[in-house]
């Protein structure tokens, strides 16, 4: 694309000075188009090279619910959780180098109170897929994140509990959140804040009654510390 526009402008200023002086004076040399040309066909420089990184990842969550009706829950605060993350950041068009994906397979502990019901404390494995953007500024980013997530509950963690056919094991729902970067060679600690908004209730509807019906959605607020490692 280049090579042609360079030559269009060639042949337009050539025939500009040729109207203008009536002999066929070419002010460009053989030697001069030759340079012209080459420099035309030189390939861009990509401007944002790939990065992908794998790292481990502690977080401390803010577990409730909402509750339809009320059920007078109180939230409870968790420190066993732990994710394996993978972020991949790459330019769109080589114009736009602010975007990236993040997937991360997480184990962690979840519960609630109540003041009218049995307090749940359960283990769980979730897998989220986030869209990344990145701002960068000397050795700092600014993240900012949001996308899917999916769970299954492991194990209830009270004594002598199981799980009933009215319990919902299953868990989906979005998460989105805000943080920042520092980074160190080929280390980079994240630190985020993310809120999860469940689109799932944790019981069937009439566990607790077939005439009034219950919905029990959870609603956490995470905060992460990331450790990465750039692949490349």
């Amino acid at each position: 694309m280049r090579k042609t526009v360079a030559i269009i402008l060639l042949t337009f200023l050539s025939m500009t000075v040729f109207a203008q002086n009536g002999d066929g004076f070419n002010p460009f040399t053989e030697e001069d188009l030759s340079i012209l040309i080459q420099d035309s066909t030189v390939k861009e420089v990509a401007k944002f090279k790939p990065v992908g990184m794998l790292g481990v990842r502690g977080s401390f969550q803010i577990n409730n619910v909402s509750a339809t009706p009320d059920i007078g829950a109180t939230s409870i605060n968790t420190y066993k959780n732990i994710s394996l993350v993978y972020t991949y950041y790459t330019s769109l068009w080589n114009m736009m180098n602010n975007f990236g994906l993040q997937i991360a397979a997480k184990y962690g502990e979840w519960g609630f109170d109540s003041e009218w019901l049995e307090s749940e404390r359960f283990s769980y494995a979730e897998l989220s897929l986030m869209s990344h953007f990145h701002f960068d500024f000397s050795r700092f980013r600014f993240i900012a994140g949001i996308g899917p997530y999916a769970g299954y509950r492991l194990q209830s963690l009270k004594e002598n509990d199981t799980w009933d056919q009215y319990d919902n094991r299953f868990e989906y729902g979005l998460m989105g959140g805000a943080g920042f970067a520092v980074i160190f060679g080929r280390f980079e600690l994240q630190l985020e804040g993310d809120y999860q908004f469940s689109l799932s209730s944790i019981y069937h509807m009439n566990k607790y009654s077939d005439e009034y019906w219950m919905i029990a959605t959870p609603r956490n607020i995470l905060v992460n510390l990331t450790l990465f490692y750039h692949l490349f």
